[in-house]
């Protein structure tokens, strides 16, 4: 575990992990509204009951990614956040044990973002990621399955009259609606750890080929 735990320290940079960017719009009490511009990222996906079951083998196939497992053998910083996008699969069309798609993200921070090196691994791919507008929750400590929930279910319940009716299309979705979990921090760092809770807003987690919410090839 150790050895791992060096590896991934191996891929921070020095002066600390860069952030993908994004712009506040409004700071609730609770809650903001953020802008993310268009931005490329790398992904996989897996199908489960549980994200906790499938994070370490997606954050494995993408750490292996940026350090090097790609056509030109090119190792790329680690960022923040890794970010899931949970999709729900309808239930009335599964009998027992609904499963949610879950699709991890890394970040490709500048210059790598202009010609990213393409993968190796067939389930991993590049993601253009056009503009999205997400109402976020931030929260702190470790995360898990029970957590994720509880946090959604506080920001659902924090959000305005108006800001209700902008994520209501998501809401009315099978299986409760889509949203992003997003995590800062290595697995080493014990304390002051940040991690948030994505509502899209309006139908913003279309993918760049243009179908809404399409499953990796």
């Amino acid at each position: 575990m150790s050895s791992l735990f060096e590896r991934i320290k191996s891929a921070i940079p020095k002066d600390g992990l860069q952030i993908a960017s994004y712009k506040v719009i409004r700071q609730i009490q609770d809650y903001e509204e953020r802008i993310y511009p268009p931005q490329i990222w790398v992904r996989t996906q897996m199908k489960s009951t549980s994200r906790e079951d499938c994070t370490y083998p997606m954050f494995w196939k993408l750490f292996n990614y940026i350090s090097g497992q790609n056509e030109r053998q090119e190792k790329i910083p680690m960022t923040a956040p890794v970010s899931v996008l949970i999709e729900p699969d309808d239930p009335s069309e599964v009998a027992d044990h609904p499963q949610s798609t879950f699709t991890m993200a890394f970040y490709i921070p500048a210059p790598f973002d202009e010609d990213p090196p393409q993968p190796v691994d067939p389930s991993v791919s590049i993601e253009h990621r056009p503009e999205i507008r997400v109402l976020v929750r931030t929260y702190g400590g470790f995360s898990n399955d029970r957590i994720d929930q509880e946090e959604r279910c506080h920001l659902l319940a924090s959000l305005t009259a108006e800001d209700k009716e902008m994520v209501q299309d998501q809401l009315n979705q099978p299986g409760g609606g889509v949203y992003y979990c997003a995590g800062y921090d290595p697995p080493l760092k014990l304390f002051f750890r940040r991690n948030e809770i994505w509502l899209p807003i309006q139908g913003q987690c279309d993918s760049s080929d243009g179908s809404t919410l399409s499953p990796l090839n």
